[in-house]
C-alpha cells in the first residue's frame, strides 16, 4: 500500500537563553499517511469548496442585508480555500527524483550515439502533484533522447561550427506567469525546415502546400503521428514514435507543449500547465478530480 510522508518544522523560541545559537537544530515531526486516504481527504475538500460556493450564492440570500452573517460568509470562504490549499499540498513530491533518474540516461545515450553530452539538472526542488511525477518521465525521456539523437552534433561536427565538443542539455523547471513550466533545451543543431517540410508533404500533413507556415508551424509537424526525418531506424529514433507520444500525454494532464528552434543555438521544448483556476478538473471514474497540472506548485 502506498504511502506519503508529511513533514512538519518545528522550532522553538520561548525561553531562548542569551548564548543562543542562531543556526540552532530545527526539529523535524513526519507521519506516514496512507496515499488513499490524502485522496479521499481532497475529494472531501473538493465537495467542502462547491458545497461552499453553493451556500454563498444561494439565490434565497440574494438581496438580503445581513451584515454578520456576510463576514461569516467570508471568513468561512478564506478558511475554505486555506484548507483546500493545504490538503493539495500534502500530494506534492518534489521533480529531484524524475529529474536524477535523467542523468543515467544521458550518460547511456552518449555511449550510444558517440557523442559528448553533458546534462544539467535546475530546478529540481519544484514541487508537483504525484499524478505529474508518475506520468510526465515519459515524456521527458522522448524529449531528452531527441535532443541527444536529433540536436547534439558529433564532436567533430560542433568543432568546425566553433563550439565546445562537448554539447550541453539543461532539464529546468521553475515557476512562469502563474505556471510551472519544464523545459528541456539543447546547445545543437536547430531543426530542419526544409527536412521537415519535405517530410510532411510525403505524409499529406500540409493542407495547402502554397501556404507560408511559420517556424511555430512547422515545428508542431514533428509532433504528428508517424513522423520521422531520421535517415534510418535505430534503437533511438527513426521508428516514428515519440514526439506524438510526448504530445499526447501532456494534453491528457490539460498542458501544453511549445518548441522553439533556432539556427547554430539548438532547440527549446517546453512543457505548461494548461489548466487554470482551483476547480479546474479531469474527468474521473464516476466523479470530478481536480486537475493535477492546476496544483502545480513550487
Amino acid at each position: 500500500m502506498e504511502e506519503k510522508v508529511i513533514s512538519r518544522d518545528q522550532g522553538y523560541n520561548v525561553g531562548i537563553p542569551q548564548n543562543y545559537k542562531k543556526h540552532s537544530p530545527i526539529i523535524q515531526q513526519a507521519v506516514r499517511v496512507d496515499v488513499e486516504k490524502l485522496d479521499s481527504l481532497l475529494d472531501l475538500v473538493g465537495e467542502l469548496v462547491i458545497t461552499e460556493a453553493m451556500v454563498s450564492h444561494n439565490p434565497d440570500l440574494q438581496g438580503l442585508q445581513f451584515d454578520r452573517l456576510e463576514k461569516s460568509m467570508l471568513q468561512l470562504s478564506k478558511i475554505t480555500r486555506e484548507i483546500q490549499d493545504m490538503a493539495m499540498s500534502m500530494r506534492m513530491i518534489p521533480l529531484a527524483g524524475t529529474f536524477q533518474k535523467m542523468t543515467r540516461l544521458v550518460r547511456d545515450l552518449s555511449l550510444k550515439v558517440n557523442k559528448r553530452i553533458r546534462l544539467e539538472i535546475a530546478g529540481e526542488e519544484t514541487e508537483v502533484d504525484k499524478t505529474i511525477i508518475e506520468q510526465i518521465s515519459d515524456p521527458l525521456v522522448h524529449l531528452i533522447r531527441n535532443a541527444a539523437d536529433h540536436g547534439i552534433e558529433t564532436p567533430e561536427q560542433r568543432i568546425a561550427a566553433g563550439k565546445p565538443e562537448t554539447g550541453h542539455i539543461l532539464v529546468e523547471a521553475r515557476h512562469s506567469a502563474g505556471e510551472v513550466l519544464i523545459t528541456v533545451r539543447d546547445d545543437g543543431r536547430w531543426l530542419n525546415r526544409q527536412k521537415i517540410l519535405q517530410k510532411a508533404g510525403e505524409l499529406g500533413l500540409l493542407r495547402d502546400e502554397n501556404r507560408e507556415l511559420k517556424d511555430e508551424e512547422v515545428w508542431n509537424l514533428i509532433l504528428e503521428p508517424g513522423f520521422s526525418t531520421a535517415e534510418k531506424v535505430s534503437s533511438i529514433s527513426g521508428r516514428g514514435v515519440g514526439m506524438d507520444v510526448v504530445k499526447s500525454q501532456i494534453e491528457k494532464l490539460r498542458g501544453r507543449i511549445d518548441i522553439r528552434s533556432t539556427p547554430g543555438q539548438g532547440t527549446l521544448f517546453s512543457i505548461r500547465d494548461g489548466a487554470s483556476g482551483d476547480g479546474s478538473c479531469l474527468p474521473g471514474e464516476g466523479k470530478q478530480e481536480p486537475s493535477p497540472l492546476a496544483s502545480w506548485q513550487g
